[in-house]
């Protein structure tokens, strides 16, 4: 291949890869503003559905392009229905919000979650969920959710970890909705740091006060060859409207109620 040639093919090479590079960066922006832009719709009715929730704090924005999109939200989300309160000082959301793409939401600085269907509020210094969601209903109302439902949808829960003082669990399972369209969801976890708070309370209030309670943990617990210590697992699972930590119900939950499709008015005559 004489030089004229040669130097005519690498610029044609060069030209072509460009070429591709830009087609290839603009299908991925396209993609990124339009994933960030549909999250953000779902959000802005989120914020402005007064009638069910009550929302302190700016609805958050997707950042980041051209890498990963984030969002940062500080507030405290009510479900009014439910009584369901969640406080945090920092929600961390990262991931494209498209099927099947790995999402995580990372509470750095803790969350407090309180509800009427608890005894007491749940107060973690640490929460992390990282999974993976279906398409989303068309929206919220019974027909369309009892649409979607019937497609099998299920949110996969590739990773869960809590901390609350000395316990430290992580887990992971599937949250769906069943027939009724009512939660339903199963999550295995592995609870580290039952045995320290044991001692603690022993230290406290005696050790006949958590006799039974260590005497039940010492018969279900293993130890980690790895790092020593002690560990047991269990399943936390939502079915019938109820929540059960393994065998267990540990409390009810309330009915959701989808709302119902507005009847579309007749044409004028």
């Amino acid at each position: 291949m004489t030089a004229p040639k040669f130097k005519k093919f690498i610029t044609g090479l060069l030209l072509t890869c460009s070429a591709f590079i830009l087609v290839v960066f603009t299908i991925y922006s396209m993609a990124w503003y339009t994933f960030t832009k549909r999250a953000e719709i779902y959000l802005d009715a989120l914020w402005s559905d007064k009638a069910d929730f009550t929302i302190s704090g700016e609805c958050p924005r997707l950042r980041g392009y051209p890498f990963v999109p984030t969002s940062t939200f500080s507030g405290e989300v009510e479900h009014l229905a439910s009584g369901t309160k969640i406080v945090t000082p920092q929600l961390i959301f990262s991931g494209f919000p498209a099927p099947q793409q790995t999402l995580t939401l990372n509470a750095p600085q803790g969350i407090r979650i309180a509800s009427n269907f608890l005894e007491r509020e749940l107060n973690f210094d640490y929460a992390y969920l990282q999974f993976k969601s279906p398409t989303l209903p068309a929206s919220n109302s019974y027909e369309d959710i009892s649409a979607w439902q019937k497609k099998g949808r299920t949110f996969i829960i590739e990773q869960i970890i809590l901390k609350s003082g000395k316990i430290y669990a992580r887990g992971e399972g599937t949250l769906s909705l069943d027939d009724n369209l009512q939660l339903s969801g199963n999550i295995t976890a592995r609870v580290v740091g039952m045995d320290v708070l044991f001692d603690d309370l022993a230290a406290e209030k005696g050790e006949r006060t958590i006799a039974i309670a260590r005497n039940f943990f010492n018969m279900m617990s293993q130890v980690d060859e790895k790092t020593g210590e002690k560990y047991f697992e269990t399943s936390l699972k939502i079915q019938n409207r109820g929540l059960y930590f393994g065998p267990m119900r540990i409390s009810g939950l309330p009915e959701i109620k989808w709302k119902q499709a507005q009847p579309q008015a007749l044409p004028a005559q």
